[in-house]
């Protein structure tokens, strides 16, 4: 009797930090991609160089938003140097998949978007986020 408690406490303080301690959920974003485009490296003292593309997605829905409407998207990778060094390939990943679904017509799901603001540039960072092709 006692173990079963002693899981089910651990259960209860588990999920209530899960609750408490994540951030607000991101939006995600489906839609199009049509166009693709690389930009200038992104750099500051604090969080080093990092590499940068954009992209469009059209006739996008985003959360609850469900009027198709044009979004920009600028990807920046992390840190690429020392200990951070992964991050080139995931910036590689990202890109290819992005290209991928632009090429191909398939829909794009972006996960990890600050919001669902389409007059505003979503910046996301992939130490965040997902992209991924959907259907």
């Amino acid at each position: 009797m006692y173990r079963k408690m002693a899981k089910l406490s651990a259960l209860v303080v588990f999920g209530v930090t899960l609750i408490v301690g994540t951030d607000a959920m991101a939006a995600r974003i489906n839609g199009k991609v049509t166009y693709v485009g690389t930009m200038g490296e992104y750099h500051t003292s604090s969080e080093g160089y990092q590499a940068t593309f954009r992209f469009r997605v059209s006739e996008s829905t985003c959360g609850t938003d469900t009027a198709p409407k044009d979004r920009w998207i600028h990807v920046r990778s992390g840190r690429m140097d020392g200990v951070y060094a992964h991050n080139s390939a995931n910036l590689k990943n990202a890109f290819t998949t992005v290209m991928t679904a632009m090429l191909s017509g398939k829909i794009i799901e972006v996960d990890g978007a600050p919001d669902c603001n389409a007059t505003q540039v979503q910046t996301i960072n992939l130490w965040n986020s997902q992209i991924g092709l959907f259907k």
